[in-house]
């Protein structure tokens, strides 16, 4: 995998990961709300080893608070080890033009 393709990958599952965050609060957020149905995101593997994610809706009418918060845990995770990436790609960026100066 070449460096470009870690910015690329690390890019798409922080756009994925932030979506499903997003979707997470929504749930919270409306959980007491008549008639609200949760929502739902999914990862899977998009082009290039990239992430991608699809949504969709539950046919429960209830919001599960302990899903809510471990899936809001994964994707924070996953948020947080991505940039971790990004700062590693820079990082070797770096190194690789002081190795040239």
């Amino acid at each position: 995998m070449s460096i470009g393709n870690i910015t690329s990958s690390a890019l798409s599952a922080l756009n994925a990961f932030s979506t499903g965050l997003n979707v997470t609060a929504n749930n919270i957020a409306n959980m007491n709300t008549t008639g609200f149905k949760p929502s739902s995101a999914v990862m899977n593997e998009g082009d290039n080893g990239g992430v991608k994610v699809t949504l969709s809706q539950s046919q429960n009418a209830e919001v599960d608070p302990a899903k809510e918060m471990t899936d809001m845990l994964i994707e924070k995770n996953a948020i947080q080890l991505n940039v971790k990436s990004l700062e590693t790609e820079d990082q070797v960026y770096k190194s690789l033009i002081d190795m040239k100066v």
